[in-house]
């Protein structure tokens, strides 16, 4: 059955990699599926389409962890060359192996005569474990060796790939892992108005006591903290994890705003409707965003009454009775204007919460008091105004996008409190 397993390297191969012009995928597929069996991937190397440079990594994964998953180099053009460089790394010749040449013959069969080119995706390492491609013409293959570990090689297109993956490869390896029967099992916590070095600042040390993997996962609007343990079944990793968000809830405190797939426009809907309150927006430079997010889900109608996009200073007074003389004293991305605007959609709709949204999203429009991705936020409560000036660095849609999670949080924050 050839050697345990305790973790796998990958090495993609092709030029168009390197390049940019095609973005892998297939690494997550792979890592994905390996978890399954208990194994993680150890490291992932990416080389061109040159058998010497294939060989050398191929040779250093297998030193390192004594199991390598190669992507790519199998179709039958000249710079496929997988095949060679993993021969080359066992020692073995390239065979013929007729009835594999047959198999491609037929399948073939609907097209016409099948080129000659294709011959050399019947060449194998002497010895490799075929796997079919009932998909394409490339098989994958393994080649082992007691000394230098195992290689399985897949072709490159995903979902050829993914098929003799999870068809073919995945029964191959298991049973084999040096963990058996251990699995991952992972929790995340969402956070909001917090960068990743202040999360990684209070955490400092704090989880290393914890047999657990922590990740810091920083998204456009948030930042994700992800823990995986490693155990036989979702029992034996529980204490680990609930130990583990039960620190980080309070060393983060009103920055969690959920777990898992939690979404905060979902979070506050709940909070609103929880509470039978409707809320109103009134939308600047998010030009309808926040909008967008709270009616995403079902029912959002309970507690979303609608919004106002006032983009014009305009439009801010004739539809929200914005004061001229605050948007002349002040200016349009004022707390003066952003707090008017709060109060104008409460007005409006008669609705008992707002959120009010105005700033400089850029690129242009910026001053020194207020450069590209000044913004203020303003909520209304039951008559009760909060505001906040936030600054969000980016690109035009990255500040967009930040102020409206910015605005749906304040609204979080301010109806949290009003339950304390």
């Amino acid at each position: 059955m050839g050697r345990e397993l305790r973790g796998v390297e990958i090495v993609a191969i092709g030029d168009e990699l390197l390049s940019g012009a095609t973005l892998d995928s297939n690494a997550a597929t792979i890592a994905g599926r390996l978890e399954s069996l208990g194994l993680r991937v150890l490291r992932k190397t990416t080389v061109p389409d040159a058998e010497a440079q294939i060989e050398e990594a191929v040779r250093s994964a297998l030193a390192r962890s004594g199991a390598v998953i190669t992507t790519g180099g199998l179709g039958p053009t000249r710079d496929d060359v997988t095949r060679a460089a993993v021969a080359g790394v066992f020692g073995r010749g390239l065979e013929f192996r007729e009835d594999l040449w047959r198999a491609l013959e037929a399948r073939w069969t609907r097209l016409g005569r099948i080129p000659e080119t294709n011959r050399v995706q019947a060449e194998v390492p002497a010895g490799a474990e075929v796997f079919p491609n009932r998909r394409g013409t490339a098989p994958g293959l393994a080649v082992e060796d007691d000394s230098l570990g195992l290689c399985v090689m897949l072709p490159g297109p995903p979902h050829e790939m993914e098929a003799i993956l999870s068809e073919q490869v995945v029964p191959y390896l298991e049973g084999r892992t040096g963990v058996r029967g251990r699995r991952s099992f992972r929790r995340t916590l969402r956070t909001v108005g917090i960068a990743e070095s202040a999360i990684a600042e209070r955490l400092g040390n704090r989880l290393d006591d914890l047999p657990l993997d922590v990740a810091h996962l920083p998204e456009i609007d948030g930042n994700d903290i992800r823990m995986t343990a490693w155990a036989a079944d979702e029992s034996d990793a529980a204490a680990a994890l609930d130990e583990a968000v039960s620190r980080l809830r309070e060393l983060l405190g009103v920055h969690v705003y959920g777990e898992g797939e939690a979404d905060l426009a979902q979070v506050v809907g709940d909070l609103l409707r929880g509470r039978g309150l409707k809320v109103g927006v009134a939308e600047s430079c998010t030009a309808g965003l926040i909008g967008k997010r709270l009616t995403e889900s079902p029912g959002s109608s309970d507690y979303f009454w609608g919004g106002m996009i006032v983009y014009d200073d305009r439009a801010k007074v004739e539809l929200l009775g914005v004061l001229e003389q605050t948007l002349q004293r002040h200016g349009a991305v004022s707390e003066q204007v952003a707090r008017e605007m709060a109060v104008g959609v409460c007005r409006r709709s008669g609705a008992e919460t707002a959120i009010a949204v105005t700033g400089i999203a850029g690129p242009a429009g910026g001053s020194e008091d207020k450069p590209v991705g000044t913004v203020w936020l303003a909520v209304m409560v039951r008559e009760v105004a909060v505001t906040e000036r936030r600054f969000y660095p980016g690109t035009r849609d990255m500040v967009r996008a930040r102020a409206a999670q910015g605005g749906l949080d304040l609204l979080r924050r301010t109806l949290l409190e009003e339950l304390r």
